[in-house]
């Protein structure tokens, strides 16, 4: 199955880690979709146009990839390049599309955007199988079903819709703390506490007896027969899909709104942290246009016309590594940031 391969790539973008709050999803214009033979490369394009639009959007809603057919855009008109590239032995079409063009078209048919800064969601799902110890899936390599079911959706969601669906990782004190905690400890609130997340999912996986399996937390669900693990995967699924259609449209810029905002930047203390902190200020889709207002004690004002509202945009800044938000006056149109090196 290409989702248990497709991780090995997506590594770099999608990554278990510590600090895993404030992320942007680098390669949000790159699709990379399985390929048989290069026969299929049109009907992989086609594919790949439709995850791009779902991705860009935040919804899986294909009302929107009609809107862009049916205003005459050609899907390949979007796309810079695309190459086949041999990964762990299976071959996957490489889509880049143009974002100035992708924007633009989105802009002029009013269709919502989410730009760069996509939100994290932290899992903690508890797996009581009766046959072992309980434990708490981890992004580590598994043997079980159960868990590569769990994981590989999570990957293949991650990928398709830009979002950081996040797992922990336990080293030998983490094991250890865990092992030793009684029925007084909670082990969910030593492990949360670990990692930052816009987010957090907590689920537990039960076996409660022969061909009965209960899971309960944010997911609610019982399974009685033989038929455990196909019906896992789909409830798992349809849960993912309905919560990242969440996080993503809180998030999602409305193109058709245009407002102008004052943006203060404070920590401007050399031509070079000007030039990286606009380019990272400029990578944010809901900001069109930055002009230079003033600058003095190492602040520099801009004055930015940006689509959508003010909150998403703050919103959408709060996710990102190199800028904090100081302070945020609606009524007044103005932004007051911090530019972290």
């Amino acid at each position: 199955m290409h989702n248990n391969l497709i991780k090995h790539f997506i590594v770099g973008l999608i990554i278990f880690s510590n600090f895993s709050f404030g992320k942007e999803f680098s390669e949000l214009f790159t699709i990379y979709e399985p390929i048989k033979n290069s026969s299929n490369i049109e009907k992989s394009i086609n594919i790949s146009f439709n995850k791009m639009v779902y991705r860009l959007s935040g919804s899986d809603s294909p009302s929107n990839i009609w809107k862009i057919i049916n205003s005459g855009v050609s899907r390949k008109d979007l796309i810079i390049s695309y190459s086949i590239k041999n990964i762990d032995d299976l071959s996957y079409l490489q889509v880049n599309f143009d974002q100035s063009l992708i924007i633009k078209a989105f802009n002029n048919l009013s269709i919502p955007v989410v730009g760069y800064s996509r939100p994290v969601v932290f899992f903690l799902i508890e797996i009581d199988s009766g046959s072992e110890a309980p434990y708490f899936l981890s992004s580590a390599i598994s043997p079980r079903r159960v868990d590569n079911i769990l994981k590989d959706n999570m990957n293949k969601l991650s990928q398709d819709r830009g979002i950081f669906l996040e797992l922990p990782i336990f080293d030998l004190e983490d094991t250890k703390t865990l092992s030793s905690m009684s029925v007084f400890n909670s082990p969910n609130e030593y492990i949360s506490s670990k990692y930052n997340y816009d987010n957090l999912i907590q689920i537990k996986i039960t076996n409660s007896g022969l061909g009965e399996w209960v899971i309960s937390g944010d997911i609610n669900k019982s399974f009685i027969g033989n038929n455990f693990y196909q019906d896992l995967e789909e409830v798992f699924s349809q849960f993912l899909i309905k919560l990242i259609d969440q996080n993503l449209n809180d998030l999602a810029i409305v193109t058709s709104k245009n407002s102008e905002l004052y943006i203060s930047l404070q920590g401007i203390s050399s031509f070079d942290s000007y030039t990286e902190s606009r380019q990272y200020l400029e990578r944010f889709i809901g900001i069109k246009t930055l002009e230079i207002v003033s600058f003095k004690d190492n602040i520099i004002t801009f004055k930015a016309k940006i689509v959508g509202d003010e909150a998403k945009l703050a919103k959408t800044i709060k996710n990102s590594s190199f800028l904090n938000i100081i302070d945020e006056n609606n009524t007044n149109k103005s932004l007051s940031l911090e530019y972290i090196k």
